[in-house]
């Protein structure tokens, strides 16, 4: 179900595989996990989209990540999960509301992305793929806020999610390691994951923008309230 909803959003895989990752293994190994897995999904479906990628928005994704990626280590040694959860629970619900309210007074037209929104939303998307291995909850929310379509929303956030699983990684082996284990069960996983996506970007065809934007909310709106509940209690 994750796979399929990835290859249909453009993201989403970690926010229905996270919480059962970490109730099945033990937090940090299903932070790679989850890294491991999406940046193989995330290689596999962006051949025929980085073309459709919003290059400015990229780069300040790209420009702000450099400095959340490091950070996000740092938090994750020093904050429980519940604490984590707690905080992309808020996160999630604060971008969705902006959404909803930028939604309401405007008529949906694309707008001129900020180069301090796009490096600030790269800096929480990088911190949280490191912590917890999504970043899509802010960067998706906000190239939604800026009113771009379906195609340039999935291609912009599978190109960086590319490079901030990559290069995730590369801090994970460097800084912390990663068990064997986690290898072992990325080779079962990956397999699955990556059939279940392509099925997903089929799918996707047949999706309106409307239905995309109002999907992709709820989604997210559900994944920060389900958060929130499991920090609670």
């Amino acid at each position: 179900m994750a796979g399929i909803i990835q290859g249909l959003a453009g993201f989403g895989f970690s926010l229905f595989a996270a919480s059962a990752f970490l109730l099945l293994i033990g937090s940090g190994e299903a932070v790679q996990l989850l890294i491991v897995i999406n940046l193989a999904i995330s290689l596999a479906l962006i051949g025929p989209l980085w073309k459709d990628a919003d290059r400015t928005v990229l780069k300040r994704f790209v420009g702000g990540a450099l400095i959340g990626l490091p950070s996000g280590l740092v938090l994750v040694k020093v904050a429980a999960v519940e604490q984590l959860e707690l905080m992309v629970g808020v996160v999630i619900l604060l971008f969705v509301g902006a959404s909803v309210m930028r939604s309401a007074v405007d008529s949906g037209s694309e707008s001129t992305p900020g180069v301090a929104g796009g490096l600030a939303t790269g800096v929480l998307a990088g911190a949280m793929t490191t912590s917890l291995g999504m970043p899509g909850p802010p960067a998706v929310v906000y190239l939604l806020a800026v009113g771009l379509s379906k195609d340039a929303t999935r291609a912009t956030t599978l190109t960086f999610f590319v490079f901030a699983y990559a290069a995730s990684l590369i801090l994970q082996l460097v800084m912390v390691g990663v068990d064997r284990d986690v290898w072992l069960n990325a080779a079962v996983l990956v397999p699955v994951a990556m059939l279940a996506s392509a099925i997903g970007h089929r799918l996707s065809s047949r999706v309106s923008e409307k239905v995309f934007r109002v999907g992709v909310l709820l989604l997210l709106a559900g994944t920060g309230l389900f958060a929130l509940a499991q920090a609670l209690t």
